[in-house]
């Protein structure tokens, strides 16, 4: 008797926890990935309790040389948008929009439409690594505060145009967030 009353609350449990679980989608939230700090701050501070962030590239984790693991490309699969700076930034992301379906996911550039400036050499004096790097264009756009702007409003921009529901409270938490 004891065996079907474990059985029972066992199971029970587990309905009852998978009842729990609900996904942002179910609570009227939307599911975004985004691939590392800067780029996760500004689309937090727009899409506000609209939205679950989610971040990839973890603090203490080289953006550089980051590769996403199979767990990671399938949470960017199954997001509703993915934000990322720019490909010379994450040289990874186009690889991975190849296995999107941006029907379902809106892959958003936060640098989309941007002028880059031209990027750093081969050894340059960086911190990233001892072999060093180079950038066709520069990718650290966020360390300038009016091209952290720009950022903002395109990440805003893009929201909006995908999810014209909530414009107001993009638009409001940009404008917040920029002053």
């Amino acid at each position: 008797m004891k065996k079907v009353g474990l059985i029972f609350v066992s199971i029970s449990a587990l309905l009852l926890g998978a009842c729990g679980n609900s996904t942002a989608s179910e609570e009227g939230k939307l599911n975004i990935v985004t691939t590392f700090y800067p780029v996760y701050e500004f689309t937090k501070q727009v899409a506000g309790d609209e939205a679950n962030v989610d971040l990839l590239v973890k603090a203490g984790t080289e953006v550089h040389d980051y590769e996403p693991s199979a767990k990671d490309i399938a949470r960017i699969q199954e997001a509703d948008a993915f934000v990322y700076e720019n490909e010379n930034m994450e040289t990874w992301v186009h690889d991975v929009e190849k296995s999107l379906d941006t029907t379902k996911v809106n892959v958003i550039s936060a640098t989309e439409g941007m002028l880059l400036l031209p990027g750093s050499e081969e050894g340059e004096d960086h911190d990233q690594s001892e072999e060093g790097h180079s950038h066709p264009y520069d990718p650290h756009v966020w360390l300038s505060p009016a091209r952290a702007i720009t950022l903002v409003e395109t990440i805003r921009d893009s929201l909006v145009a995908k999810y014209p529901e909530k414009k107001e409270t993009f638009e409001t938490n940009a404008a917040a967030y920029i002053e």
